[in-house]
């Protein structure tokens, strides 16, 4: 067996098992970043977009992933969006991922503990989520890049010890860092995973030159500084429901329970979920058993690494690798946007087919090769059933809710989810229903609450969005947009005045949200004072608000006030500027009616 008959033979396995999946269409977030996203589409738009946040303007979720994007414009532009090759790319990224850690693994190794390490990551279940749902592709592509930098950098250096040059596949090293920090922010953890790779392949004469590393630290450093900029720090400040109003212990309190549901993943990974949110995993305030047991797991972990550091330096790498790779969403030294997902744990799996490597010799040398093939065979059947039974849970939005509805109804995101998926079926009456089952289970969660107020406003139930609204702003009055959804609900209920203070409120949050300042200006109109809802436009643009907004916001309220003329000029000026997204097109439709109706909405 070569390395490259072992590399193809278990990218060839991840490709069967993954062939469920090309019948899946779009699910959860594939629905805003892949299929309704114009920059998704065209690569010339990806290209554009680059400048701006992966999610799209109306989500205002920030991240910047611009690969990613473009990886999807171009399938969707050669394929004319058929879903059949946009999950048919997402498994061969995943091929070629296990065919790189093959390959990483081959001279660390034995033949057959390599081998066995790779099919085992082909089809594994905890990676379903990665490969069957679309925009798992950034995991996948983030790490392909990264294997291929672990791989670049051995040949850096075996050239310095064979006395060749070694600038063309540094610069070879740096583009494939760039591309993964480009595809997934845990890539910034590729100057951990090289020192640690270099470590363990000490037996090669020369080292990686330090101006590697540091050009990778600056290389990185930028990548951050860049990223803020551009999505405006918005991920940053993006913490998961389940991590609201909790101090550092708490925060520590909650995850440390989830190391067991990290390791049962990793070993058991057949009880599977979308939504790793309460109650499915719990907000905890105070230490449990279950959190002192999984501070036990890390620290017995950390100890057997530092122990096997000479004696088994691959399951010391192994666990390591798991720890350094799951250490940016572990949320125990700054918390996130998640609690855990098991798309984030494709990375930090590499560190478990380590181990299966290591182990592969052991198992052989006391039951034979042929027992531990057979063995072998039995954990990949298993897996592989599993992990084909669980792809076809992601062929759509309504499948992947009633799988997790079924599998987890205690989970309120699953109900929020479903909610959400009633909605845009148009049954308003259920998507409601949704809503309050999920509010029941978790009410602690503000965006749910503001969710849950704006659907009731929308459906004419004033007094329950105004109860609901409440709820969320007390949970969190640094947020706007229930301020703004408050301001709505008391002007239709004829409260200018205390419209007028929701809407300041609002826009003290956010002074450069349009319907925030739409607010404003409709308060002040309410109350007779046009001159103060003028003045709303030029603060709005001295706050930094999108010239296609400020435009917009000057049509309306010029339009309000029968300043028919300007209003038509402001509304070419917006024509001007709109910015290519699906939201913009609709609020330019409301404002053309508007400017026909005479009023503002």
């Amino acid at each position: 067996m070569t390395r490259a008959r072992a590399a193809a033979l278990a990218a060839l396995l991840a490709v069967a098992v993954y062939l469920p999946s090309l019948g899946n269409r779009f699910a959860m977030d594939d629905g805003a970043i892949v299929e309704r996203n114009p920059a998704a589409h065209d690569v010339a738009a990806a290209v554009r977009a680059a400048a701006g946040p992966y999610w799209p303007a109306e989500h205002a979720a920030g991240l910047w992933r611009p690969a990613v994007i473009l990886s999807f414009a171009a399938d969707w532009q050669v394929f004319h969006g058929d879903a059949w090759w946009l999950h048919a790319e997402n498994v061969l990224w995943h091929a070629l991922a296990t065919a790189l850690l093959v390959a990483l693994l081959w001279p660390l190794a034995t033949p057959g503990g390599a081998l066995a390490a790779g099919l085992l990551f082909a089809v594994h279940p905890v990676h379903v989520e990665a490969v069957a749902g679309l925009v798992g592709r950034a995991e996948l592509m983030a790490a392909v890049f990264l294997f291929a930098a672990l791989l670049i950098a051995r040949t850096v250096r075996q050239r310095r010890a064979d006395g060749l040059t070694t600038w063309a596949d540094e610069v070879l090293l740096l583009a494939a860092v760039a591309l993964a920090l480009l595809c997934k922010e845990h890539a910034a953890v590729a100057i951990g995973l090289l020192a640690l790779d270099e470590w363990l392949d000490a037996g090669r004469p020369a080292r990686l030159p330090i101006r590697d590393y540091v050009l990778v630290a600056c290389l990185t450093i930028a990548w951050f500084v860049v990223r803020r900029q551009v999505e405006g720090g918005r991920s940053f400040t993006e913490i998961a429901p389940a991590f609201f109003h909790l101090g550092t212990a708490a925060r520590l309190a909650t995850m440390l329970p989830v190391v067991l549901v990290v390791v049962r993943l990793f070993l058991w990974p057949f009880d599977l979920s979308a939504y790793y949110q309460p109650r499915v995993v719990e907000r905890l305030t105070h230490l449990t058993f279950a959190g002192v047991v999984g501070l036990a797991v890390v620290l017995a972990a950390a100890w057997l690494a530092f122990r096997l550091r000479r004696r088994d330096r691959l399951v010391a790498a192994g666990l390591l690798v798991i720890g350094i790779a799951w250490l940016p969403t572990a949320n125990l030294l700054f918390p996130t946007g998640i609690v855990i997902a098991e798309r984030t744990l494709y990375l930090a799996s590499a560190g478990l087919a380590f181990v299966v490597a290591a182990l592969w010799d052991r198992v052989a040398a006391r039951a034979g090769s042929r027992g531990a093939a057979a063995g072998l065979v039995v954990v990949l059947i298993a897996f592989s059933v599993r992990s084909a039974t669980r792809e076809v849970v992601w062929r759509d939005n309504r499948s992947l809710v009633v799988a997790s509805l079924l599998a987890h109804p205690e989970s309120y995101k699953a109900h929020e989810v479903a909610a959400r998926a009633y909605l845009r079926l148009g049954d308003a009456r259920t998507a409601l229903r949704e809503y309050g089952a999920a509010v029941r289970l978790y009410p602690l969660d503000p965006y749910l609450l503001t969710e849950q107020g704006f659907m009731q406003l929308n459906g004419g139930l004033l007094p329950q969005a105004l109860l609901s609204l409440r709820a969320a702003e007390q949970l969190d009055a640094t947020h706007a947009l229930p301020h703004q959804l408050l301001a709505n609900v008391l002007l239709l209920m004829d409260s200018s005045t205390a419209a007028l203070v929701e809407a300041r409120r609002a826009v003290a949050a956010d002074p450069t949200l349009p319907g925030a300042a739409r607010m404003l200006a409709a308060s002040w109109l309410r109350l007779g004072q046009p001159d103060s809802a003028l003045a709303v436009w030029p603060a709005f643009a001295r706050s930094g608000g999108p010239r296609f907004e400020r435009w917009l916001l000057a049509c309306t309220t010029l339009a309000a006030l029968h300043r028919d003329s300007e209003a038509r000029r402001a509304f070419d000026s917006a024509v001007v500027d709109i910015p290519q997204d699906s939201l913009a097109m609709q609020q330019l439709s409301q404002a053309r009616q508007i400017l026909r109706g005479g009023g503002l909405r």
